[in-house]
């Protein structure tokens, strides 16, 4: 079997966007603009001679959102994703790669909870492998990737 050269990113797509709390697209970009808001409106206090702070403020916010595009195209990309994969792979992606997504995964973990999903779903343990293949794959074509060298 070849090695899926996407699957340590998909995964981590998936876990970021639970760690995140399942936000839309517009809900994290929405949060990093106002975030950026007001990070700039502090920084005005300090700083004195600007000539139009709003703007100012609104610029700043706007390269933030900018600066984290790669995490909102990867936020869009498990949104579509998940909105449109099969029921089974929707389940098997909740029960593997949710589950405490600020902990960093150890080994045995991903064998561990397919295990448990096997038995939740149910599914056999190949076939819960397999929605996850496909769902990493429907994550990769929605954000664009290239799947195969």
């Amino acid at each position: 079997m070849t090695k899926d050269h996407l699957r340590d990113y998909a995964t981590a797509a998936f876990r970021y966007y639970a760690r995140c709390g399942f936000p839309t697209y517009e809900e994290l970009r929405d949060i990093i603009y106002n975030a950026a808001l007001e990070e700039s409106r502090r920084e005005l206090v300090r700083v004195q001679g600007i000539g139009d702070p709003t703007q100012w403020a609104v610029i700043n916010a706007e390269k933030a959102v900018d600066a984290r595009a790669g995490e909102l195209l990867d936020i869009l990309a498990v949104e579509t994703a998940m909105k449109t994969m099969p029921p089974d792979w929707r389940k098997a992606v909740e029960h593997v790669y949710f589950p405490d997504p600020r902990r960093d995964l150890e080994k045995g973990d991903i064998e561990m909870r397919v295990c448990k999903a096997g038995i939740e779903i149910p599914a056999s343990r190949n076939t819960i492998y397999r929605w996850l293949r496909k769902a990493r794959e429907t994550f990769s074509r929605e954000r664009a990737l290239r799947m195969k060298s």
